[in-house]
C-alpha cells in the first residue's frame, strides 16, 4: 500500500477517490498542492459534500445560492470540465465513475487562455449562465431561481456583452473556454 501511495504522490496530477456513498477513500499530494485542501478535511470517510461546502466557503464556485451550487456539483460529480480558481489559476477536472459506483477525480493546472482574463460575472449572471449551459430555457431557469424569464434574459445578455458574444450558444462556449463554466 505504501508503494502505491508513493506512486500516486509522484504524479503531476491531483487524484481523489470517493466510494459509492461519496465518502473519501484516498488522495495524493499533488491534489493538496493544486487544491489546497486542509489536513482535517483529508481523512478517509469525509463526505464529498464537505469538500463542496469548503469550496463554496472559500469562493471556489463564485457567488450564488449554496443550495444551487451543491445541486449542480452533485449532478456533475463525474463530469469533466475546466474552471478558474479565485486566485486566477485555470484547472482541468476529469471525473470518472468507477465500477464499484464510486468517483475518481483528477485535477491538473491548465495553461491560461491566450485571449485574456475572464470577465467578472455577478452571482445572478453566473447562475443564469450555468442553467443555460445545462440546457434550461429562460422560463425553466426563472422558475428555478425565482425570478422572471425577462430577468434571466437580461442576465444572459449581460454575460454576452461581457464576453463579446452575440448568441446564447456563443456565450456558453466563450464562458466555458474562459473557465467560467464546467465543460
Amino acid at each position: 500500500m505504501e508503494l502505491l501511495q508513493e506512486t500516486l504522490d509522484a504524479l503531476d496530477v491531483g487524484v481523489i477517490r470517493f466510494d459509492a456513498q461519496l465518502r473519501l477513500l484516498t488522495w495524493n499530494r499533488p491534489l493538496v498542492e493544486i487544491m489546497g485542501f486542509p489536513p482535517d478535511l483529508l481523512r478517509p470517510g469525509t463526505p464529498f459534500l464537505d469538500f463542496v461546502a469548503f469550496n463554496i466557503a472559500r469562493g471556489e464556485h463564485g457567488g450564488g445560492e449554496a443550495r444551487l451550487i451543491v445541486s449542480q456539483r452533485l449532478a456533475s460529480v463525474a463530469d469533466s470540465y475546466s474552471r478558474r480558481r479565485p486566485d486566477g489559476t485555470l484547472i482541468r477536472v476529469v471525473g470518472k465513475r468507477m465500477p464499484d459506483g464510486g468517483i475518481l477525480k483528477m485535477f491538473t493546472r491548465a495553461a491560461a487562455a491566450a485571449e485574456g482574463p475572464a470577465p467578472a460575472l455577478t452571482a445572478r449572471e453566473r447562475e443564469a449562465l450555468l442553467w443555460a449551459a445545462e440546457g434550461k430555457t429562460a422560463w425553466e431557469t426563472a422558475t428555478i431561481l425565482g425570478i422572471s424569464p425577462k430577468t434571466v434574459e437580461f442576465h444572459l445578455a449581460n454575460c454576452g456583452r461581457k464576453l463579446g458574444t452575440a448568441t446564447k450558444s456563443q456565450t456558453i462556449l466563450a464562458a466555458a473556454r474562459k473557465g467560467l463554466l464546467p465543460l
